[in-house]
């Protein structure tokens, strides 16, 4: 179902993009707002809630793209922890307009640990809705991971998190699985320490 609503979604915004009948307009903006009420029913966010994630989502429906950094130091990787559910994670977040993958994944570690980097390595890209994430999101999302290495700076919170730390991978805290599983920083450290040149690919 969830795959359904998200198929649904897509074609109506697409439509509603290149459509010049205003009446047509008025279906796929109906199929829009249904495909919401939809998703609400299948998770824990509400109508509202839903079209904030979209907005300001229009033109030809494609996935977002996140991005992820295994920043290593000492055999340790960096982590944050959210303020939102007091979990931890890569840092990361979303791609931005202007910016290569690259660019904005260090411009995100920066931003959410106050560590500069080196990139080292892309070591996946994942469709996150063929991966235990949870809970499912109302959109497609390829997932970008690399491995980097600290440069520079120091521990910085901030308004999205609450603490940053290195940790052992055989020992890591309370994960936000929304956003990173422990499979991904394993692969991650794994691909860093045998500087494989094998990227995983969905």
């Amino acid at each position: 179902m969830h795959e359904l609503i998200k198929e649904i979604r897509a074609i109506a915004q697409t439509g509603r993009h290149y459509t010049r009948d205003p009446y047509d307009r008025e279906r796929y903006e109906r199929l829009i707002a249904i495909s919401s009420i939809l998703y609400s029913k299948f998770s824990s966010s509400g109508v509202e809630e839903i079209e904030r994630f979209f907005i300001p989502e229009k033109g030809y429906a494609t996935p977002k793209v996140d991005l992820r950094a295994c920043v290593i130091k000492d055999n340790s990787v960096l982590l944050v922890r959210e303020r939102s559910n007091g979990k931890w994670t890569l840092p990361g977040g979303w791609a931005d307009q202007n910016e290569s993958p690259k660019e904005g994944i260090v411009r995100e570690v920066l931003e959410e640990s106050g560590f500069t980097i080196k990139v080292v390595s892309l070591y996946a890209i994942k469709d996150r809705d063929r991966h235990p994430y949870t809970p499912r999101y109302p959109v497609s999302l390829y997932k970008l991971f690399f491995t980097a290495e600290v440069t520079g700076g120091e521990p910085r919170d901030n308004i999205e998190i609450s603490n940053i730390d290195f940790f052992d991978v055989n020992d890591l805290p309370p994960l936000s699985e929304d956003r990173v599983l422990a499979q991904d920083i394993i692969e991650g450290m794994r691909h860093y320490r045998e500087n494989s040149g094998l990227t995983y690919s969905d």
